[in-house]
């Protein structure tokens, strides 16, 4: 007969590491779209105003 509680615990603990890694990818995925979107952002104002961004954030 099938060991269904290891099986179970084995399962669960895979989708946790599973879930973990989908969490810290996620959250890496949202900084670094937020950055592209700040660098676009300073690009655009520098092209509008003719100018540079001398306050350029470097992070």
């Amino acid at each position: 007969m099938p060991d269904y509680k290891a099986m179970y615990y084995h399962l669960s603990g895979r989708m946790a590491t599973a879930i973990e890694a989908l969490d810290a990818t996620t959250t890496a995925l949202v900084t670094i779209t937020e950055k592209l979107k700040l660098a676009q952002q300073a690009t655009e104002e520098m092209f509008i105003t003719g100018g540079t961004d001398d306050d350029s954030e470097d992070d």
